[in-house]
């Protein structure tokens, strides 16, 4: 008789389990029709559809852009549901013009070309920033000893065609005149600087130092932005149309611009390699790093942090006060007419 009840048992184990677990089921569940405690389960948001950006640079694809370079390659763009293709400069363009009449656009360029276009009525706002001080320069030869800018009294400078301003600049903040010194125009080139033509000519950090350098000429740096020249470098700029239409699209675009910074700044050698192999290929691998070296301090010379973009008013208000001061602008211009800090702030609220 035990053996019969315990071989029932076993055999009703089973079914019991199962009706046990049903009742379980239906007390934990909501009653027909009804909806769950607290109300449906929450979806996940859903992901923005793909944006199509163009950055137009004021050069072709190099080190000075590695931010957007490294972002396009390893996929940060990507991640942030945006397409993301660069265009090299062409002088048969008219960036500006094209820039302000599109939605999906973003331009590269100087603070004072920035300026001067937007103050002909050209439509265009500056939202960041990749270089937060300029990489502008004068360069004298190591073996002349002339190491400041107030050495250059009574020495030649060669200039190109846009240095005028920014040697106004310098000479009016160090107490000289052009009586002071001799500006002598030059061509786009080392030779009157090396045939010692001039005393010290004008140039970028990231460029013309580089190649000086690599030529085995050494060389002494006198930075323009710590002589009374201040300028933003490589400015992001779009139209107000842009801005209006998508900001989140900027803000995405600045987010992963970030990281590529980031990335680059910690693998400096990859990445000149990677520019090399990707947009440079009949390039020297040296320059692009030489070239990244000296341009990694001048992203967050400001912040001296990761908030890579970040812009400052009154770092603006001294770049306009330039052209007001010397009345070059076509029409006066405001900050608000020029920069609009909507992005940053964007960016930032979201850290």
């Amino acid at each position: 008789m035990q053996n019969e009840r315990s071989s029932k048992f076993l055999y009703l184990a089973p079914r019991l389990l199962l009706v046990l677990a049903a009742l379980l089921a239906a007390a934990s569940s909501p009653l027909h029709g009804a909806e769950p405690r607290g109300g449906p389960p929450d979806k996940p948001p859903a992901a923005p559809p793909v944006a199509h950006l163009t950055v137009q640079l004021d050069w072709k694809p190099s080190a000075q852009f590695a931010g957007i370079l490294v972002a396009i390659q390893k996929g940060y763009y990507q991640r942030e549901h945006l397409d993301v293709t660069v265009r090299a400069a062409d002088t048969a363009m008219a960036p500006f013009e094209q820039i302000a009449s599109s939605t999906d656009i973003i331009g590269v360029s100087e603070a004072e070309p920035i300026i001067a276009e937007r103050a002909k009525g050209i439509d265009i706002r500056a939202f960041a920033t990749m270089m937060q001080a300029t990489p502008f320069s004068l360069f004298t030869l190591k073996e002349s000893g002339l190491t400041t800018f107030t050495s250059l009294r009574g020495k030649k400078i060669g200039l190109y065609g846009d240095g005028r301003r920014a040697i106004e600049e310098l000479l009016r903040f160090n107490h000289m005149t052009e009586k002071d010194v001799t500006l002598v125009e030059i061509p786009f080139s080392l030779d009157a600087l090396i045939k010692g033509e001039v005393d010290a000519m004008q140039g970028y950090t990231v460029d013309e130092a580089v190649r000086l350098n690599m030529a085995h000429h050494a060389i002494n740096i006198i930075p323009m932005s710590e002589n009374g020249y201040v300028s933003y470098a490589e400015v992001l700029f779009t139209s107000p149309a842009a801005i209006a239409l998508d900001p989140s699209r900027l803000v995405r675009f600045l987010s992963a611009t970030r990281l590529g910074w980031a990335w680059a700044a910690a693998h400096q050698d990859e990445t000149a390699k990677m520019i090399i192999a990707r947009y440079m290929p009949d390039g020297s691998l040296e320059e692009q790093r030489l070239s990244l070296a000296q341009t990694i301090p001048l992203i967050n010379a400001e912040t001296k942090d990761s908030r890579y973009g970040e812009m400052r008013e009154d770092t603006w208000d001294r770049c306009i006060s330039v052209f007001l001061r010397d009345k070059t602008l076509a029409t006066p211009l405001t900050q608000k007419d020029l920069v609009d800090y909507s992005v940053l702030k964007s960016l930032d609220a979201s850290k």
